[in-house]
């Protein structure tokens, strides 16, 4: 297993964690900036699951919210939500889900139910307040997380071959 582990973080593998948080961070700002009800901040979380694996993407994911709760200290406790995004799209992605345009929108149901309900622990530990806004799990989460997976469905639709072979997890993508 831990071969299978060092695997993501073969090559490009660390350029793609760059990379990844850097979009999740021009994810976030936008959104905010914009006044959207969605988040856009698992985009490269999602992406490097998908092309180098589920550790990848869950170091990505976890990088991403330790950077932004140093700028605002709302993420720090939600640490585990990205790491969990990273390693289910990974596990997904592996499992030939990033492959055809329906799996993707189910592969962002799963995401979008297991971050909510983790989310929604958080906060009850926390900050000790439990609530179950049925607009939360029922639209705002699943419409996040399956933009989210279709925005990076579509981009590897478009990247050129020769871009796709550099990837560790290729395999995910043809």
């Amino acid at each position: 297993m831990f071969e299978k582990i060092k695997s993501n973080f073969k090559g490009i593998a660390w350029m793609l964690i760059v990379l990844g948080i850097a979009v999740n961070g021009a994810g976030a700002l936008a959104i905010s900036k914009t006044g959207l009800p969605l988040y856009l901040d698992s985009i490269g979380t999602v992406f490097v699951a998908v092309v180098a694996g589920p550790w990848a993407g869950a170091l990505t994911g976890l990088l991403t919210n330790l950077i932004l709760g140093v700028v605002s200290s709302g993420y720090a406790p939600y640490w585990s939500v990205p790491l969990l995004i990273g390693l289910v799209t990974g596990f997904l992605a592996n499992a030939g889900w990033f492959k055809h345009w329906w799996k993707v929108i189910i592969a962002g149901l799963i995401i979008a139910v297991l971050a909510a309900a983790m989310s929604s622990l958080i906060a009850a530990i926390v900050f000790g307040e439990f609530t179950f806004d049925l607009s939360y799990f029922l639209v705002k989460e699943p419409v996040d997380k399956i933009s989210t997976t279709l925005i990076v469905f579509v981009i590897l639709k478009f990247l050129p071959k020769r871009i796709i072979a550099l990837f560790p997890r290729r395999e995910n993508v043809d």
